[in-house]
């Protein structure tokens, strides 16, 4: 894992509350158009430095909190969000090492 700029966790920080508000959103193009941004910044190792840890577990509690309770139960939005959360989740499971309890325990 690379360290990562000071300007860059700083702007982080910010885009993480735009992704959260997004991910909440009732809007399921916005929730997916969201989710895909995500998915796509967190294919890299570079978003997985420590101070972003808590926020990608966060962004991804909202992601999950969003589909069960907004998508799933209405079929026209279930399919479409269902896969993009699947596809957010499978990019994540190869950088799960990263993710020790202790450091959660820590930054959360």
């Amino acid at each position: 894992m690379s360290s990562c700029p000071q300007t860059a966790i700083t702007a982080n920080a910010k885009i993480f509350l735009v992704f959260a508000t997004r991910l909440a959103s009732k809007d399921v193009n916005e929730y997916i158009n969201t989710a895909n941004k995500l998915k796509n910044w967190l294919g890299s190792e570079k978003a997985y430095y420590p101070d972003a840890l808590c926020n990608i577990v966060l962004l991804l509690k909202i992601a999950h909190q969003t589909f069960m309770t907004r998508f799933l139960h209405i079929e026209s939005s279930a399919v479409a969000a269902m896969d993009i959360y699947q596809a957010l989740i499978r990019t994540v499971i190869p950088f799960l090492p990263l993710f020790t309890e202790e450091d959660l325990q820590y930054m959360c």
